[in-house]
This record gives structure tokens, C-alpha cells and sequence, in this order.
């Protein structure tokens, strides 16, 4: 059964305060809460129904964990999702350690990244295409927002993110590894070479890469669309695409194994 502190606790985690102030998050439905226990992640407490727990969902290694069985009307009660699906669990979200050396890593910084939904996707993108690591500028959307982790469909447990001063970040490391950034008088994407390691900016939705970091930029790319300059076409693409391309681009030129 679902106790009044519990259901105060696991709503007030839907906000990023309170996230920080207790070191927990939430993760919601089947598949994120598998892909979390079979994660190093420590998780301190799970909400499930019956046919969740029925469903042998815990690895050996997790024998320990704390279950609480729930209804499905107590799980309605505490569930974000529209069809609230079987589990919810609380975990703690783990201590980041600063970037070392990035000689041959693949990088995503993003600028000011603040929809969650693209956060997740681009997240969720990078572990696809083995991407080293992403950072992301003081500012963008929390990385343990509930609609962030949801959206990188389990991705977010095991992808390296660090919040950084962007600007700062980009001083220390550019002139040891290239930086590539979305821009819209760079190079098409398709005849850029790109290096075995680098930095690839990513720009905020709505204003692109900011005007301080755009100097840092040693390599601009650019996205062509089908047609040039007629009235009415999309006057950018979505940061997570945008992303979601460049990485398609990188892995081809350069596989991994």
C-alpha cells in the first residue's frame, strides 16, 4: 500500500529542487525500469502491481531492492503518463565527476538545450551512434526531469553527462580537439572530414548557438534543406535531428569496432 508520505515524496521529485535537494528521480513503465535495474544505478525504493512483480523483472544481482505493492489505482495516483504502465521506481541520481582528456572521444555539448522531449531523444541518439560523452551549458533542462528520462528511453543510465560553463569548457579543450558547431554559413555535412574525436555544439531551439560560443566554433556545419530560400519552409531543423544527423555522419565516416 501506498502511504500519504510516499505519495508527497514521489510527487515532489517531479520537480527539480526538490530532485537535487533529496539526490532522487523518477523512473516510470516497464522497459525505463528494466533498463534501470539492469543499470549500476542505485535504486532505493519500486511501486509495482502484482503482475509486475509477478513478471520476475528484478536481475539476481537486485535481490535486495525495496518493492512496494500498489494498485492500479495507486499507481494512477503517482504516475505522469497518460496510461500509467505497471511500476515507478525512485532512484538516486549518481555523483558526476569533470571531463578528463577527450583525445579521441566524440562530444555533444549542447547550448542551452531546454525542451526535456529533445534532451531524452538527443541522449537517447548518442547512445545509439557511441558518442563518448555529452555536456551540456549551465542553464539547459535537467538531465533527471521525468519527461527527460523518459524520452531517452533508458539511455540516460548509462550515456556520460556533465553540466559545465560551456564557454569554459570549449576555452580548455579547443585547442587540443576540433569544434564543430550547427550553423547556417557552415559547410554542408555530407563533405565535412571530420577528425577520429571532437566537439559538436548543439544549439538551443529557438537561437541557435550562442553568440559567445560561436567564436570557439573551428569547424561550422550546416544542414541543407531541399530548396533554397522559398517562403514558408521550416527556417531551421530541430536541435535533436540536427543531432541525431551529424552523428549519423560521424559514424559513417568513422565506425565504431
Amino acid at each position: 500500500m501506498l502511504s500519504k508520505n510516499q505519495l508527497k515524496l514521489i510527487n515532489s521529485l517531479r520537480l527539480s529542487k526538490n530532485r537535487q535537494e533529496e539526490g532522487l528521480f523518477i523512473a516510470e513503465g516497464v522497459k525505463l525500469v528494466d533498463e534501470l535495474l539492469s543499470s549500476d544505478f542505485a535504486v532505493e525504493k519500486i511501486f509495482a502491481t502484482a503482475g509486475w512483480i509477478s513478471g520476475s523483472h528484478i536481475p539476481k544481482h537486485r535481490y535486495l531492492v525495496d518493492i512496494v505493492e500498489i494498485s492500479q489505482q495507486e499507481l494512477e495516483k503517482i504516475s505522469a503518463l497518460n496510461t500509467p504502465n505497471q511500476v515507478l521506481a525512485i532512484a538516486r541520481i549518481p555523483e558526476t565527476h569533470a571531463a578528463g582528456d577527450l583525445s579521441g572521444e566524440w562530444v555533444l555539448a549542447l547550448d542551452q538545450i531546454r525542451d526535456p522531449g529533445n534532451l531524452g531523444t538527443i541522449i537517447r541518439t548518442a547512445d545509439w551512434f557511441g558518442i563518448d560523452r555529452i555536456v551540456a551549458a549551465s542553464g539547459s533542462v535537467d538531465i533527471w526531469n521525468p519527461k527527460v528520462v523518459q524520452a531517452s528511453m533508458g539511455s540516460v543510465f548509462r550515456m556520460p553527462f556533465h553540466y559545465v560553463d560551456l564557454q569554459q569548457f570549449l576555452n580548455t579543450h579547443a585547442a587540443r580537439v576540433p569544434v564543430y558547431g550547427t550553423l547556417l554559413e557552415g559547410e554542408d555535412v555530407t563533405t565535412v572530414r571530420f577528425k577520429t574525436g571532437g566537439i559538436v555544439v548543439i544549439g538551443n531551439e529557438s537561437h541557435g548557438i550562442s553568440e559567445e560560443i560561436i567564436p570557439l566554433v573551428t569547424g561550422r556545419i550546416t544542414i541543407p534543406g531541399a530548396l533554397k530560400g522559398p517562403k514558408g519552409r521550416a527556417e531551421s531543423l530541430n536541435a535533436s535531428i540536427a543531432a541525431a544527423l551529424i552523428c549519423y555522419e560521424i559514424r559513417r565516416q568513422h565506425p565504431l569496432g
